[in-house]
């Protein structure tokens, strides 16, 4: 809801309290005693930025008197943009228009254009924001159309436009359709932020302010969402080392709380530790400097701690404080009428409401949203009205012009058609020139064709050998195993057979139908990662229950005599963003390759965090027979096995390495390491981490 709130406060600043009297104190005796131009420049600056409204402005126009005596352009700018600002959002056009000249007058360059063009766009926000009817729609009109058919705005006159309509949208409430509208708004206030960012932030501060502010409350994606709002502060952090401002302390820090607003609410992309920190750093400035707020402190307060706790999935505290806003709404002294934005506070508390099981409540709060609802869809409706109207009548002037100027294409047809013979008599000559290099071009550009179709040639038969590789590879490894099914199972149906041997021989029987379906499994697998080439989900996982999960099943299964059989790692630092299905398949297969070449010693499974504490590395180690060094990468590839005698489908570890990739992650060969084979298994502890 405060996105919208946002929007009326940046138009019409109000202030609750005055700015601390001693330090304003301080800064008048210093004015009264300063004995440099400079130093009382510097002091009339601070006293302006410190005080509100009409005492403001009054300080501004001390200093915008002194800067025209000392011919000083920083302090010339920096006073008539508060003169400026104040007269603008209060709608005092006689006074705005006397200092808008005094503008175009007194600065120079980019300076004197930023600042005019700013200021009227403001002008122009208030039409489309505050009025209905036709002053509003003709003014949308006419700058769609300038949008639509001059090619030649410049860059600042496309800012300006983009600011303007994407504020026409942004006081419009449409349920049911937010996200479109959302879309819309953000898509104008990219507009503006993609043509400022070659403009030096002097110039271009005041439009991607406002600009950035909006993005991080409009933006639906809370990942969108947070990267504007970092943008949007590191662009103030920024702004304030410059020299210039270093020197004004007392600077509205209402963009400053806006952007702390927003990340405290910024769990699920920062985390809870972050959201926490940018939390208690906006209770701090709000307490501190409640004057600048955008709306109000306790509103900007309410609304905050209200976000922070539905980011946290605390419903019961969120609806408290639901309860709260819409308390404050209802109850403070508000010209305007706030019905929407306490519609949009009652969808979020049913929500809560309903996702703590208090339906009652829930019901209650439904009822009373409903009622709310029908109005707020009436004057949607009226608005969805208005818009087709000024998208008609825009359309209908493109239309017109464009037919204009066909007419005028065609009076100069024949001027053209003269110039055009002339034209064709000399590009005869110089095409025959370039034809013939042409024709060089093209033979080369043959022999060049010919020699991929070779190699798409050759790759085809590789792929084809591949296939059959594939073909011959699956026929022996499940030809072997249903052999011994087929045996085993004729066996067991013999009466000669002891119960001892034919337990016996179900066991080799299940064994072989396990192998069968496991190298099923890992060809489905293989087809289905190849056939996607997406990162697969990832959710907490704990890396010591899963190991000691897959150490269980191997020793249940294949465990042999002669070995002993570990798992190492600390379980209080064994947390770890992966998919454990996955994870599963990889430490299955290299338990059993480990297994599968080991007869005596020891297998240990190991885990833990590596030196940087961002990556997480897992081991399996073995005392078989080893693998040799050149045979490192080898033995990743498709089809490739280390002994041909055992069994074994040689997809293995290709499989493995596969879902590695898929899991952010690497698995090698420690060719290091010569008592046995060891593989190593390196996964990123938190991707989505991003401080």
């Amino acid at each position: 809801m405060k996105r919208y709130l946002f929007i009326l406060s940046i138009l019409t600043i109000s202030f609750m309290a005055t700015a601390n009297n001693a330090t304003k104190d301080s800064l008048i005796t210093a004015l009264k005693s300063a004995t440099s131009a400079e130093k009382k420049l510097e002091t009339l600056t601070n006293l302006m930025d410190i005080s509100r409204q009409q005492e403001q402005v009054d300080y501004a126009k001390q200093l915008y008197k002194e800067a025209l005596e000392q011919d000083n352009d920083y302090y010339k700018e920096a006073a008539l943009t508060e003169i400026l600002r104040y007269y603008v959002n209060n709608d005092i056009k006689d006074s705005a228009q006397v200092y808008l000249t005094e503008t175009e007058r007194e600065l120079k360059g980019k300076s004197r254009d930023f600042l005019l063009t700013y200021m009227k766009t403001i002008m122009d926000v208030r039409v489309v924001f505050y009025t209905e009817g036709e002053e509003r729609m003709s003014l949308i009109e006419k700058y769609k159309i300038k949008l639509e058919t001059e090619k030649n705005l410049s860059a600042l006159d496309r800012i300006s436009i983009n600011y303007v309509l994407g504020m026409a949208y942004s006081n419009r409430v449409d349920p049911g359709n937010e996200e479109t509208l959302h879309n819309t708004i953000c898509s104008y206030f990219k507009n503006v932020i993609d043509l400022s960012t070659d403009i030096p932030l002097k110039y271009s501060y005041l439009f991607r302010l406002n600009s950035f502010n909006i993005l991080s409350l409009y933006s639906l994606d809370p990942e969108q969402q947070t990267h504007y709002t970092l943008r949007y502060l590191n662009m103030q952090k920024e702004y304030a080392k410059t020299s210039e401002m270093e020197k004004r302390p007392f600077i509205s820090k209402r963009h400053l709380l806006n952007a702390y607003s927003v990340l405290a609410t910024s769990a699920k992309t920062l985390g809870k530790d972050i959201a926490t920190s940018y939390f208690q750093q906006f209770l701090e400035l709000n307490k501190k400097y409640p004057e600048d707020a955008a709306f109000s402190a306790d509103y900007d307060r309410l609304f905050t701690i209200l976000n922070y706790y539905k980011n946290l999935e605390n419903y019961k505290k969120a609806t408290e404080y639901s309860d709260s806003i819409i308390y404050y709404f209802r109850h403070a002294n508000f010209k305007a009428d706030l019905s929407e934005y306490v519609i949009e506070t009652l969808k979020e508390k049913i929500n809560f409401l309903d996702s703590i099981g208090d339906y009652k409540e829930a019901y209650n709060a439904y009822k009373e949203y409903v009622i709310l609802l029908d109005s707020a869809r009436l004057k949607n409706m009226e608005n969805k009205i208005e818009d087709l109207e000024v998208q008609k009548r825009v359309d209908e002037l493109v239309v017109e012009k464009k037919a204009l100027e066909l007419d005028l294409q065609k009076s100069r047809g024949q001027l053209y058609l003269f110039f055009s013979l002339f034209i064709l008599a000399l590009c005869t000559g110089v095409y025959v020139f370039f034809r013939l290099g042409k024709v060089k071009n093209l033979y080369k550009e043959l022999q060049e064709s010919n020699r991929l179709v070779i190699i798409a040639s050759e790759k085809a038969q590789e792929s084809e050998r591949m296939k059959n590789a594939f073909i011959k590879n699956m026929c022996h490894e499940v030809r072997t195993p249903l052999n011994a099914i087929n045996g085993f199972a004729e066996l067991i149906t013999s009466e000669d057979v002891s119960n001892e041997e034919k337990q016996e021989f179900s066991k080799i029987i299940y064994a072989n139908c396990t192998n069968i379906t496991s190298m099923m499994n890992d060809i489905l697998v293989i087809a289905q990662l190849d056939s996607n080439d997406n990162t697969l989900p990832l959710e907490p996982t704990n890396i010591n229950l899963l190991c000691l999960h897959e150490m269980e099943m191997l020793k249940k299964q294949h465990q042999k005599p002669n070995i002993e059989y570990k798992v190492e790692g600390n379980q209080k630092k064994d947390l770890v963003y992966t998919d454990p299905t996955h994870l599963n398949l990889i430490i299955a297969h290299l338990l059993n390759n480990a297994n599968k070449f080991t007869e005596q010693g020891s297998i240990i499974l190991a885990y833990q965090p590596d030196e940087s504490g961002k990556m997480m590395c897992i081991s399996v180690t073995d005392t078989g027979c080893g693998i040799p060094a050149d045979k490192s990468e080898w033995v990743f590839e498709r089809f490739t096995k280390n002994d041909d005698f055992i069994p074994g489908s040689g997809l293995g570890l290709y499989l493995c390495r596969l879902v590695a990739q898929r899991l952010n992650g690497t698995i090698i060969l420690d060719t290091s390491y010569t008592d046995g084979a060891r593989f190593i298994l390196k996964l990123p502890i938190n991707p989505y981490k991003t401080v």
